[in-house]
């Protein structure tokens, strides 16, 4: 991407600014407010990953002796350092400062630099979160690409069919800027941009950055596989685009800024989301505050007049419903321009041509030309609008006097029971999980004890650990499921939100050597997933995270402020208090904790198996917005 505005005089960005939210280095530069102080969260992922960093760099030199560590220090002496140290062809470089790029304005310091065998560096970055995982039987290709820290070099990585590289976009987008700067500085290796992340498991996870492995929007309206040194430099040099702006602005308020707030997912984290959230509750509230509304989905209501909740829960749903269906309604009423009304549709000549089409207008009661009029030129003029109806009616339930409504043609909800059931919940931090709660009722006959089951480890979380509890886990969860099935029950077992689920049974089952089985389980109708048959038959305005759907039931937690952030500040007093007393506390506190997870999945059951006749419907909100 070219940038539209002369960026000579922005200050050189580091890689962080490709992969923050755009709004916020806007904020940054026009400084008009105060950002809030980082939270008490934040701040211990912070502290951590220096210490985790502190750590490797510690073997790293211990392994290496000819490993040069660039002192912390004034910018230029560490620049000026590193030149030398590269000159010098020094192996490994710890904690260096490349030259400043100043034409492409960045400046950036890797973790760590790696000497190529035909010259030049690769980038490496440490990470205090996982790098690879365990590929899903079901998934095929995408080995890790790893080299062990005493041989760190791309040269001398292989790859394992048991692991898959993890994409962590950001963090790829952070190596891509030191590539960048690499290159500008003719100090980058000649043969392909690859570069690397040493995570949790302490090895050095390539990747090649030319590969082309992100699906992003295309000018054609389709999306397009990108490599992230493509998504790199359209980020890079928007943001570029957005400071050049924002310092115009500063020198001319008459100048408008490139951008207003968007609500994403990096908002609730962001040091400025006190400053863009009374701009986007305004009024009625911004589009992007409805669930599930993203960037592009926000951009195409933009384009299209549609800026607010209320302007969304007002477009016409019966048009949008027939797009959604495969009617082209665009071309519609293009074809039927100078028809007399009373025309029957299928009498239409273009038109009756497409019986599919006319028996999804007729079930609409749209028959006639006239009928056809009524619908929306404007819902009409939206493309790929397949989610747009679900859209209308998050904002419209947004809007409505109630907190939750059934969606469309469910006269009551169904929630898949078991004679002998179990909700499942686990605690996780960067090295892995520590925690699986399991909550057994038993619906049947009683010979299976009800109550909280915790499988926890306060030792130091070492994958062996973690593998050794979770097998503990599995095999009682695995006998519990015999037991039921030699009784004859039906059992049922329930998570909420399976991707984190999932994700860790599988990495666990692994480790433990049960994968295939954790497979099938998974696969099987044995586990459930509750935020799936909640969203698939209630519908909010809002998200429907557990924190959120739970009071909907009428449940509350025990423990003041819960949530899986501050569990991880528990989760460091009960593994490194300096008195038993502190560890019992928090050890208490995170049972507590997880026990209200597996409750609260109960409670959100037993309000939808009631029927879902004390929830109204979704269409009762029609005559308002028609």
């Amino acid at each position: 991407m070219t940038t539209r505005h002369d960026a000579s005089a922005v200050p050189a960005q580091g890689g962080y600014v490709a992969k923050q939210c755009p709004v916020r280095a806007q904020n940054d530069t026009i400084q008009d407010a105060q950002p809030i102080p980082v939270s008490e969260v934040l701040e211990r992922r912070f502290r951590m990953g220096r210490e985790f960093e502190a750590d490797l760099n510690g073997e790293l030199a211990r392994l290496h002796p000819g490993v040069v560590v660039i002192d912390r220090g004034e910018r230029g002496a560490r620049e000026s350092a590193t030149a030398a140290a590269m000159a010098d062809g020094a192996p490994l470089i710890i904690g260096g400062r490349l030259p400043a790029d100043t034409t492409g304005r960045r400046v950036g310091e890797p973790d760590l630099l790696v000497a190529a065998p035909g010259g030049g560096y690769r980038a490496v970055d440490i990470k205090h979160h996982a790098a690879t995982s365990p590929p899903s039987v079901r998934e095929k290709g995408g080995s890790a690409l790893c080299a062990d820290l005493a041989r760190p070099w791309l040269e001398d990585a292989t790859t394992d069919p048991t692991r898959r590289g993890r994409k962590h976009k950001g963090d790829l987008l952070q190596l891509a800027h030191y590539q960048r700067m690499l290159e500008a500085a003719g100090l980058a290796a000649p043969d392909g941009r690859f570069a690397g992340i040493i995570g949790v498991e302490a090895a050095v996870v390539w990747h090649d950055l030319d590969a082309a492995i992100w699906r992003t929007p295309s000018s054609t309206g389709k999306q397009k596989l990108r490599s992230t040194m493509d998504v790199y430099e359209f980020e890079f040099d928007f943001r570029l685009d957005i400071i050049a702006v924002a310092q115009q602005h500063l020198a001319d308020p008459a100048v408008k800024l490139l951008l207003v707030p968007v609500q994403i997912p990096e908002c609730q984290g962001c040091p400025w989301w006190d400053v863009c959230r009374p701009q986007l509750e305004m009024g009625s509230g911004d589009v992007s505050l409805i669930a599930r509304i993203g960037w592009r989905e926000w951009k195409l209501h933009r384009d299209h007049g549609v800026t607010d909740r209320a302007a969304l829960a007002a477009l016409d749903l019966r048009t949008a419903q027939l797009m959604a269906a495969g009617v082209g309604v665009a071309g519609l009423l293009q074809e039927i321009t100078g028809v007399p009304g009373a025309t029957p549709l299928e009498d239409v000549e273009a038109v009756g041509a497409r019986p599919a089409q006319l028996a999804s207008l007729a079930a609409a009661g749209v028959i006639t030309v006239a009928d056809a009029l009524t619908l929306s030129p404007l819902v009409a003029s939206y493309h790929g609008g397949s989610s747009l109806p679900e859209q209308i009616d998050r904002a419209r339930a947004a809007l409505g006097p109630a907190s939750a409504y059934r969606r469309r043609g469910l006269d009551a909800l169904h929630v898949p029971r078991g004679d002998i059931e179990v909700d499942v919940d686990m605690e996780n931090v960067e090295e892995g999980v520590y925690l699986w709660g399991a909550l057994v009722t038993d619906r049947a006959n009683g010979d299976h004890p009800s109550g909280y089951h915790a499988f926890a480890t306060w030792e130091v979380l070492t994958p062996q650990e973690q593998a050794r509890n979770f097998l503990a886990f599995w095999t009682w969860l695995s006998d519990l499921r015999s037991a039921a099935a030699q009784a004859g029950l039906a059992f049922r077992a329930y998570c909420y939100s399976q991707s984190a689920e999932n994700r860790f049974l599988r990495e666990c089952g692994a480790a433990a050597g049960v994968l295939d089985d954790v497979e099938a389980f998974i696969a099987s109708e044995e586990w459930v997933d509750m935020l799936a048959v909640f969203d698939g038959q209630v519908i909010t305005g809002g998200v429907s995270g557990l924190k959120s759907v739970a009071p909907l039931a009428g449940f509350d937690w025990d423990v003041e402020d819960p949530g899986g952030e501050a569990s991880m500040l528990r989760y460091e007093e009960a593994v490194g208090a300096s008195t038993p007393e502190e560890r019992e506390r928090a050890t208490d506190w995170l049972l507590s904790y997880n026990r209200g997870d597996v409750l609260a999945t109960l409670a959100i059951r037993e309000w939808m198996a009631a029927g879902g006749e004390h929830i109204p419907p979704i269409g009762s909100l029609d005559e308002r917005w028609n």
